[in-house]
């Protein structure tokens, strides 16, 4: 049994480049909602934001059908100040409809006026909505929360976002 285990477990490692492809998305997401809300208290408190964030993500990218994983970094800029964590994701394609499903945190790396290295319990889950409009360019709505040990989890911070972003994949073609 432990050998048909591994022998199936070789095949998949051999598997993968058939299917894997790394994959850039460039784009920007603009904040409409951002907020915290107290769950011990029933309290709850937002600012509408509307300011432009360019983001990017690199990520090597499994084509299972219809369903995309993959893992990569996702980089938010701010020109004089940037982030960029590790992450994962789960993307499901229904033409022209995409829902991506990611999280990502543990470590930062900042750079631009400051640069440090700084790892923290605090994982980044995000939920997207995004429609194809062409072959590269996807408009859409997400969401995104910040969990972790540092924070108290009494609290629940979020953020909702539109954003526009042209995928290109590097490699095969799709």
């Amino acid at each position: 049994m432990k050998k048909a285990i591994v022998l199936a477990a070789l095949i998949a490692m051999l598997a993968v480049p058939a299917f894997a492809q790394w994959r850039v998305d460039i784009g920007a997401e603009i904040p409409f909602l951002v907020g915290i809300t107290d769950t011990s208290n029933d309290y709850s408190d937002f600012l509408s934001y509307m300011f432009l964030v360019p983001t990017g993500t690199i990520a090597y990218n499994f084509g299972l059908g219809p369903l995309n994983l993959g893992v990569g970094g996702k980089l938010y800029t701010l020109i004089v100040e940037s982030v960029i964590y590790p992450m994962a994701y789960a993307e499901l394609d229904f033409d022209p409809m995409v829902i991506n499903l990611s999280a990502g945190g543990f470590g930062f790396l900042f750079f631009g006026l400051m640069t440090s290295f700084e790892t923290g319990a605090l994982m980044i889950p995000e939920l997207s909505v995004q429609f194809k409009l062409g072959k590269s360019f996807r408009l859409g709505v997400g969401a995104m929360t910040f969990i972790g040990t540092d924070i108290n989890q009494s609290y629940f911070p979020y953020i909702a976002y539109a954003s526009a972003k042209f995928r290109i994949p590097l490699g095969k073609k799709d």
